[in-house]
């Protein structure tokens, strides 16, 4: 099943983008028989609640004017705290509203803030406890949260912690439809630190605390990211948190061992950051251009293997602050760190506290702050004002805000599949036989069909596991042939054939051809009736590939992986931007990358695919 999109051939869908809920109904004061508000059409005069019941899974889910809303917001409540004001009007009091606390890794700040958050408005706070749950039965977190939503009145917000990647994705994509269908009030989710993936809520807290120390100034930002870059999921969340700055200039130190994988820098680059590397501290603070903002994080050893665990003191050296170092920095530098520090070796040594370099200390209680005010907006307290606190704001690198609503089903009549399709029938030409199976020695088909240019330019190995595939998937099974065709003069541009004689072509419909588009892009049909082509379909490479039960995630932390037990989530791809980000050192053209729906891994298309269902090497 091949998603359709309304753009042109060979779209390029936005890497990361925001989700936006589309709007089916608002709650009505009236109650339905289950105890619950009435769901009603939402009438043109009386448009849904911007924030109330969105999901915030990843930093894109709320768009740089979103973020900026937030901040502004949490910027009031910071100042009215501070002038001693009513606070009545940042408090969301409705005590049929629940916060689940679900922290399947340990946390403090995280947990405590969201806690805390959630009682200054008055919400109903449930601790849930992991390690007692049903979780210890084998039970999918699905099941447990669509128990957990029927347990009140009010709308239901999820705040979770968990090595698995991509939980909150899709947990909003499943329970919304849930809670539709239940006549239950729309769920919320909120990733609080999903693997070595994102943490958003702390990144917005972040991006706060370095705003007050810029003084609100977004034209431009000069940060140093140091430490574990690898494993950080706060250092992966900034490479779209960043985008609030005009001009963006990032100086990443790390040690090779702990560097920031390579397609969050290629984002980097592509948002039109200006990126630096340097092995440590010592190597950085020996150029003139250092940053007054430095982000630093806690080596997690605990996720690294033996053999980087052996050079664990050497890599602890190259990115803690020594006292010589004090003198090169630039005037009114500020450290901050998403803590907790390791009280062992940590980076940021403990007497820095007292010093002017401190800013860790109210980034962490800023935490409270920007949580009160997520929590209002996805609530339905905040908004309302979102005009007034945005104004006409700019977007970095002068991109346009990226509102985009939930992908749809290839089956929602709102997609009109004649604005794209990767299936595309071409006019044969006058007289065109079957050359392929004449080229490898075999009968030349004078009714049936041959499919040509499988997996050009790839291994014989591969070529030969996709034509199994092809057979597999599609059901070939039986007589024809098949081969691997070397040109002469372009050895290196080998392809497969299949050849099927006296298939009845009219008998597969559309389905069976998007099939193939999405197995052999690049490849083509071609029909035959008394050793003439009669039909001929060339396939394009489609914009999202899902529900193939021969595709996977390699990510083996994904909530999509079967080693998580996750049942219900069916793998799904989008494709990525058809070009390479300017000046990365990526070798690979994305046109032919996928990303992960859940948790974005990065994967060419030839990674999804789980050929040895159907090849055997030794086959070969």
């Amino acid at each position: 099943k091949i998603q359709l999109s309304a753009a042109a051939p060979f779209p390029s869908p936005t890497f990361c983008v925001g989700r936006i809920p589309s709007p089916v109904g608002r709650e009505s004061p009236m109650a339905a028989s289950n105890g619950y508000p009435v769901t009603t059409k939402a009438s043109q005069s009386s448009p849904p609640h911007r924030f109330k019941g969105r999901t915030v899974a990843i930093v894109n889910d709320l768009a740089i004017e979103e973020q900026w809303y937030l901040y502004q917001k949490a910027r009031q409540l910071r100042e009215a705290v501070a002038a001693g004001k009513d606070l009545t009007p940042f408090r969301l009091r409705n005590p049929e509203a629940a916060v689940y606390t679900i922290f399947m890794e340990d946390s403090t700040r995280t947990k405590e803030s969201f806690r805390n958050a959630a009682e200054f408005h008055g919400m109903k706070v449930n601790v849930f406890d992991a390690k007692t749950s049903s979780f210890q039965k084998n039970e999918t977190i699905t099941d447990t949260i669509k128990m957990l939503c029927g347990y009140s009145i009010g709308q239901s917000t999820f705040v979770i912690r968990s090595k698995i990647e991509g939980v909150c994705t899709w947990l909003d994509e499943a329970i919304t439809q849930y809670c539709s269908t239940r006549g239950f009030p729309r769920a919320s989710f909120v990733n609080a630190g999903d693997g070595r993936h994102e943490h958003p809520s702390q990144e917005m807290l972040d991006e706060f605390s370095f705003l007050e120390q810029k003084g609100w100034d977004r034209s431009s930002i000069h940060l140093a990211l140091l430490g574990d870059l690898f494993h950080g999921r706060t250092v992966h969340s900034k490479v779209d948190g960043l985008k609030l700055y005009g001009r963006v200039d990032v100086d990443l130190i790390a040690p090779s061992e702990l560097a920031l994988p390579q397609h969050y820098e290629d984002r980097m680059l592509a948002a039109g950051f200006n990126v630096r590397k340097f092995a440590s501290i010592a190597e950085y603070l020996e150029q003139p251009k250092v940053a007054s903002i430095w982000y630093f994080t806690r080596l997690q050893l605990e996720r690294m293997g033996d053999k980087v665990l052996d050079k664990s003191a050497q890599l602890r050296q190259a990115v803690t602050m020594q006292r010589e170092f004090i003198d090169k920095l630039p005037k009114d530098t500020k450290f901050f760190h998403p803590l907790p520090r390791d009280a062992r070796h940590p980076t940021l040594p403990f007497w820095l506290d007292n010093t002017e370099l401190n800013g860790w200390d109210r980034q962490s209680q800023n935490g409270y702050f920007t949580r009160i005010v997520m929590l209002g907006m996805l609530g339905g307290l905040f908004g309302d004002d979102f005009e007034e606190l945005t104004g006409d704001i700019k977007i970095a690198g002068g991109s346009p805000t990226r509102l985009v609503q939930r992908q749809q089903s290839v089956q929602d009549e709102s997609v009109d599949p004649s604005k794209f399709d990767f299936v595309q029938e071409v006019t044969p030409e006058d007289g065109a036989r079957d050359n392929r199976s004449a080229e490898a020695g075999l009968m030349p088909i004078q009714k049936g069909i041959v499919i040509e240019g499988l997996a050009e330019g790839q291994s014989v190995e591969q070529i030969w596991a996709l034509m199994h595939m092809v057979r597999g998937i599609l059901g070939l099974h039986g007589v024809g042939g098949q081969g691997v065709l070397r040109p002469q003069d372009k050895p290196e541009h080998a392809s497969g054939f299949i050849s099927v004689p006296d298939f009845d072509l009219s008998t597969w419909g559309r389905q069976p051809l998007k099939k193939l588009a999405a197995m052999a892009p690049g490849s083509t049909l071609k029909e035959f009736a008394d050793g003439q082509v009669r039909k001929e379909f060339r396939f394009l490479l489609p914009p999202r590939i899902y529900n193939f039960r021969e595709i996977s995630c390699k990510n083996e932390a994904c909530v999509s992986h079967p080693g998580n037990g996750q049942r219900e989530v069916e793998t799904y791809f989008i494709r990525l931007p058809a070009s390479a980000p300017s000046g990365s050192p990526s070798k690979e053209s994305s046109s032919t990358r996928f990303a992960c729906k859940y948790c974005e891994t990065p994967h060419n298309f030839w990674e999804i695919w789980d050929y040895k269902k159907y090849y055997n090497p030794r086959d070969y």
